[in-house]
C-alpha cells in the first residue's frame, strides 16, 4: 500500500492511501478531531469522486466516538467505505450501535496482532 501523509502527528494521524484508494487512521478519533476527519473525507472525495469503494484502515486507531462514526457513514453517500483492520475494541462500539444504524459502511479484512 502507497501512502502519502497528511496531519499534524497528534492524537490522529490521517494518512492517504493509493493503492487501495483511501485514508489510514491512528490514535484516537473524537470530536476534538472531527473537523480533521472531516477535511481528510473532503480531500479524499475531491481526488476519487463520490462513487465506487473507499477502504479505511481502522487498525491503528484505539478510539472511535459515535460522532466520528456518523461522519463516516454520512462519507458513503451511495459508495461502500470499507472498514479494514477493526480493533476489537472499535468493532466492539459499531457492533454495539448496531452495523444497520451505519449506512454504507461495511466490514473489511479483520485487524493483525
Amino acid at each position: 500500500m502507497d501512502a502519502h501523509p497528511s496531519g499534524d502527528g497528534g492524537t490522529l494521524i490521517v494518512t492517504r492511501t493509493v493503492d487501495p484508494p483511501g485514508l489510514r487512521l491512528e490514535g484516537e478519533l473524537d470530536a476534538a478531531r472531527h473537523g480533521e476527519l472531516s477535511e481528510a473525507l473532503t480531500a479524499l472525495t475531491a481526488l476519487h469522486g463520490t462513487g465506487g469503494e473507499v477502504r479505511l484502515d481502522l487498525a491503528g486507531l484505539y478510539f472511535i466516538d459515535l460522532g466520528s462514526l456518523s461522519l463516516l457513514s454520512g462519507f458513503g453517500n451511495g459508495r461502500r467505505v470499507v472498514l479494514d483492520g477493526l480493533s476489537p475494541t472499535v468493532a466492539r462500539v459499531i457492533e454495539t450501535l448496531g452495523w444497520e444504524r451505519l449506512p454504507g459502511l461495511v466490514r473489511g479484512t479483520e485487524a493483525t496482532s
